[in-house]
Formats: structure tokens, C-alpha cells, sequence
């Protein structure tokens, strides 16, 4: 009998193995880029890169010592420019957002005036803007993350508060920067994030610490600064610290990440908020070989998947690369080591289809790498803003736009569109357009969009 037990166990072991084997040649992870080659380019830290007009990936790196960054801009063949070197004890650790202007804009949590930080913008010919030092005062101070444009055309952002409450800002393409909301400890601390916009209008954060009981909260405040509904995490089992941003899946359900709590109260979670009830749920609670410190938020990819990274444990303790469906059904896709370690963001889903990632440390000279994940996705199209008014200029990002024969919005063609090169047009929304997809039909065949377009009234 023990050896039959025996038997049966091994046959058991080896037909997971297989499976797994199986299960994983579906995805191809392969590092892209090296940091560290230059001394300013070293540690991309919570940087989800963006896709930019000129097709290429943007992002930013914390520097030597955590200090004097770049912006680099990064083609998907591995090629690395640094449009900007910072020398100003900057720390500009968050990534960065493609404005409807083309400007790129972000922000450095030190450095400035006044020492606590600043926003900046970047032009498409690198030239560099510093718009606004915050003053550790009731401006806020620190801020981690890069603001959102919204659409009413203004941009969003929030600061950490070392030394103060953290605040949720509002910068006016005018140059007026104002002070929305201060927020209280019980409505949440330490906001390290981006803010998004959700369908309703409304502007969806998260909170490292605060709330009820002390364990982070998830928020909704309007454009006007006034809080509309924020969320307490329970700790334990029902998660804790809530870290990076959230995203709206296409059901219209909220999804996002907790760094602690989840199973033995420990490892993160990942987790639902309804968009109708307001109720929160746990999806997937990691243990030590799913990976854990989830700091990442997550991405949404074309197969309707959620794309997320651990910073630390899996198979080698570097961190993993995961996948969960909006139904929970959680999948790990790489253990990290080889193509570096200590992934801190979820990757973006470039327009090639393919996913680009960075990682604060390991690669070829210790630190940090740009990563590619391949899931055999196809290309598609997207948005700089995923909404606008009829009669209103939609930009489209996508690949081999050149020769682009027709741009359609959820059945209504456009009249007015305009290639400006093979990866950015624009398009006049038309008359009769409805929320929904957009087809844009190139040489190449059609590319649909990843999101719907939503059109305001």
C-alpha cells in the first residue's frame, strides 16, 4: 500500500510538471534592455512604461543612489535614449502620462524650491518644463506617481504628504495649480498612486494607510474634490495596503492590488470593487509561490485578462508575473531572475500587442531591466483619451496606421481623420457616434480598439 501511495503521488507530481511545462509555452518572456549601461539610467522603480506618439516606450529611472534620473524613451527592438538626465536631487520613481498635447508628464518626489518634490512635463523635442514645486504645505508634498489628464482636459494627481496630510491636486493646462482635497486619515495616507478616471466621470485612488482601521482605503472623489465614497480594508484575510493604481475592467468593475494581508494575513490580494453595490471582494489571496509584496496595480490586456508583478517571492524570491480572469481564475506566467528582479508595476500592453515591463533590479549589470512579456495577442488600436464630444479630435496610437482607408466609431464612419505617422492619428468623433469600439483599417488589416471610446454629451 505505501507503495502504491508512492506511485501514485509520483505519477501525480509528473503529470503537474507536464502540465505546467505545457501551460507555460503559451507566453515568452525575454529581457529587452539592461539599465545601468549609462549612469543616469539605473532602476526603473514603480514605472509601468507608456506608449508615446513616435511609437516608442517612456518611463523614467530613480538614478544612482536614488537620486539624478532619466526619462528614457525605449523602441520595443531594445534601443534606449535618455531625452531628459536629471541634476537636481530628483527622484522621479512613478512613470510618466502621455498628455493630449504630446507632452509627457510626471513628477519627482524630491527636489524643487522648496525640497519636497515637483511636476514636469517633457515636449516631443525633449524640451523640459518644471510647472509646479510643491511646498510641503497645503499643496501637498511628495509626490510618487505621475497626474492623469482627464477629460475635461485637466490633469489629476495626488502627493504622498511626508510631513502633512496627502492631497489629490489639480493642474490646469493654463498653468493654475490648485489644492482639491486635503484628505483625512480616515479617508486615507500615504497616496503613492495614480488616480483614474472611472466611466461615471469620477476620479478612483488608493491609500497605503488610513481609513477605519488603519489598513489603507480605496476612494472616489469628483473632479470638484469633494469625497464621494472611500473604503476601509479590513486587514487579515480581507487585505491590507492597498498599493498601485486601480484599474476598470471591461465589465465596469474596479480591480486593483493589496501589498499585504491576503493568506496568513501576509502575501496580498488581489481585489474587486462593484461598480454598482460599492462592495468589495477578494479574488485571489498569494502565498509565498505566487509571490508577494504586491505593489504593481494591474493592466487589463486585449484577452480580457488582468496582468500584474510581485516584487518579491515565486520560485526564486525575485518576484513573479501573473495572470487572474475578472472571474478570479489566477495563473502564474514567470518567476523573475533571469530577466531581473524586484518588479515593481504592472507592464503596459503596447499596441503591437505585446506586453513591456521593468524591474528595480537585476539584469546584466544589477540595475534593473525593460522586459518583454509575448502572449500571442494581436495588435489593436488605443486612445490618448478613451472619450470626447461629438465633433471633438479622438488621438489613435497603433502600428502601420500609414494608409489608414477608414476610422469607424461603433458602426459610424468618420468623415474626418488624419495619419500623422505610422503609429499616432487623429479622428473627428461623428455625428451619430455611440460608446463603443473603434475600428481603424489599415494595409494591415482592421485593428480594433482595446477599450471602448466613450462618447460625452
Amino acid at each position: 500500500m505505501r507503495l502504491s501511495r508512492f506511485v501514485v503521488s509520483t505519477f501525480a507530481l509528473a503529470a503537474l510538471v507536464l502540465a505546467l511545462a505545457f501551460g507555460c509555452q503559451a507566453q515568452t518572456v525575454a529581457t529587452l534592455y539592461n539599465f545601468g549601461a549609462t549612469s543616469a539610467s539605473e532602476g526603473p522603480a514603480y514605472v509601468t512604461p507608456v506608449q508615446a506618439r513616435n511609437g516608442e516606450i517612456y518611463g523614467t529611472t530613480a538614478g544612482p543612489q536614488g537620486i539624478d534620473g532619466s526619462i528614457f524613451a525605449l523602441s520595443v527592438s531594445g534601443r534606449l535614449a535618455e531625452p531628459y538626465i536629471f541634476s537636481d536631487a530628483a527622484s522621479p520613481a512613478g512613470g510618466l502620462t502621455l498628455g493630449s498635447d504630446g507632452y509627457l508628464y510626471g513628477t519627482s518626489y524630491t527636489g524643487g524650491g522648496f525640497g519636497s518634490g515637483y511636476l514636469f512635463k517633457i515636449s516631443p523635442a525633449s524640451v523640459f518644463t518644471d510647472l509646479h514645486d510643491f511646498q510641503d504645505g497645503s499643496d501637498g508634498a511628495t509626490p510618487y506617481s505621475p497626474p492623469i489628464q482627464a477629460s475635461d482636459g485637466n490633469f489629476y494627481g495626488t502627493t504622498f504628504g511626508a510631513g502633512g496630510a496627502s492631497t489629490i491636486y489639480k493642474y490646469e493646462t493654463g498653468g493654475t495649480f490648485t489644492t482639491i482635497l486635503s484628505l483625512s486619515t480616515s479617508q486615507g495616507a500615504e497616496l503613492a498612486d495614480p488616480l483614474i478616471q472611472g466611466s461615471d466621470g469620477n476620479l478612483y485612488g488608493t491609500a497605503f494607510v488610513g481609513g477605519a482601521t488603519g489598513c489603507g482605503t480605496v476612494f472616489k472623489v469628483s473632479t470638484g474634490g469633494e469625497m464621494l465614497w472611500n473604503y476601509s480594508f479590513p486587514c487579515g484575510s480581507g487585505g491590507a495596503s492597498p498599493f498601485g493604481p486601480l484599474v476598470q475592467g471591461a465589465d465596469g468593475n474596479y480591480y486593483g492590488t493589496t501589498e499585504s494581508g491576503g493568506a496568513y494575513d501576509n502575501y496580498g490580494t488581489v481585489f474587486k470593487l462593484d461598480s454598482t453595490s460599492g462592495n468589495v471582494s477578494i479574488l485571489h489571496r498569494f502565498d509565498y509561490f505566487d509571490g508577494n509584496n504586491i505593489f504593481s496595480g494591474l493592466t487589463q490586456g486585449t484577452d480580457g485578462n488582468l496582468y500584474g508583478v510581485a516584487a518579491s517571492g515565486g520560485k526564486a524570491g525575485f518576484g513573479t508575473l501573473f495572470s487572474i480572469s475578472l472571474g478570479g481564475v489566477f495563473k502564474l506566467l514567470y518567476n523573475f531572475g533571469v530577466s531581473g528582479k524586484t518588479p515593481y508595476s504592472a507592464p503596459l500592453q503596447d499596441t503591437n500587442g505585446i506586453f513591456y515591463g521593468t524591474t528595480y533590479a537585476g539584469g546584466h549589470y544589477g540595475y534593473g531591466t525593460a522586459y518583454s512579456l509575448n502572449m500571442e495577442l494581436g495588435p489593436f488600436v488605443a486612445f490618448v483619451q478613451p472619450d470626447a464630444k461629438v465633433g471633438q479630435t479622438a488621438e489613435i496610437l497603433g502600428q502601420g496606421l500609414t494608409g489608414t482607408s477608414a476610422v469607424v466609431f461603433d458602426g459610424v464612419a468618420a468623415t474626418e481623420f488624419s495619419v500623422v505617422n505610422d503609429t499616432y492619428m487623429t479622428a473627428v468623433v461623428p455625428s451619430g457616434a455611440t460608446t463603443g469600439p473603434v475600428v481603424v483599417t489599415t494595409p494591415g488589416g482592421a485593428l480594433t480598439s482595446n477599450v471602448s471610446f466613450r462618447i460625452i454629451n
